[in-house]
């Protein structure tokens, strides 16, 4: 899927997504790493750099790509923080629109995949990823996997607040990504059909502050998709 205004999904959301959204296992991003074959590394719908930033980390060379400016922006400050700006390319685009960016080792997705039209990214990597390179869809929660005890009841609140249809964006909310078909089956319906499911378990510990910020990292319940909402959701939340 597309969406009209895809910059506008995460307003709001990117100092503090770094601080609150758990980062993924750096096993994923080892693989990624060690798998790839020499050469510089595409992250679609990059945010503010969670991966783009810990394959810089490892040494590769980035080209990380968000509608957003705001979060584009923010990573790259974030790169030159962490001393590693010089391998780090940040651009703010649609990743649809993207044309001849150059040929990579990898393509990365980071929680980003289903904000997607999968099958025309996948076309369009099968032109950009070299022979022998790969695309890596990395998730925060494997298919099937039971969500933290905690989320029904943020699911309750975000029910009460803004209602059971999850909407994102605060500019014309549209609905909030959930295609049809899994990503699996996707990809192996694609050139990158040589699939390997790899599974990682990390246990999570949050204090109440951890766990309230998450949920304003998310495009459903963005403190800018609240709006004037924002105290009572808040209050409620905490309670």
């Amino acid at each position: 899927m597309s969406y009209e205004n895809p910059g506008s999904l995460f307003a709001g959301t990117h100092e503090t997504y770094l601080r609150y959204r758990v980062a993924h296992p750096g096993l994923f991003v080892d693989l990624v790493d060690l798998l790839a074959p020499p050469g510089p590394v595409l992250d679609l719908g990059c945010g503010p750099g969670s991966v783009a930033l810990a394959l810089a980390a490892r040494g590769r060379r980035v080209l990380a790509v968000d509608a957003s400016a705001d979060m584009v922006g923010f990573g790259r400050a974030e790169a030159a923080r962490h001393g590693v700006g010089h391998l780090v390319e940040s651009a703010c685009a649609d990743v649809h629109r993207l044309g001849d960016v150059g040929a990579f080792a990898a393509a990365t997705m980071g929680d980003a995949f289903h904000w997607f039209d999968r099958v025309e990214i996948l076309t369009h990597m099968d032109a950009l990823v070299v022979h022998g390179g790969l695309v890596a869809v990395i998730m925060s929660y494997f298919a099937g996997t039971p969500k933290p005890w905690w989320h029904p009841l943020t699911e309750r609140v975000v029910d009460r607040h803004l209602g059971p249809a999850r909407l994102a964006g605060p500019e014309a909310p549209v609905f909030a990504a959930s295609p049809g078909g899994d990503h699996e089956a996707v990809l192996r319906a694609s050139a990158f059909c040589d699939l390997c499911v790899l599974r990682a378990d990390q246990r999570v510990r949050m204090d109440l502050e951890e766990a309230v910020g998450h949920q304003y990292t998310q495009a459903f319940s963005s403190p800018a998709l609240l709006g004037d909402r924002l105290g009572a959701f808040n209050a409620d939340l905490r309670r």
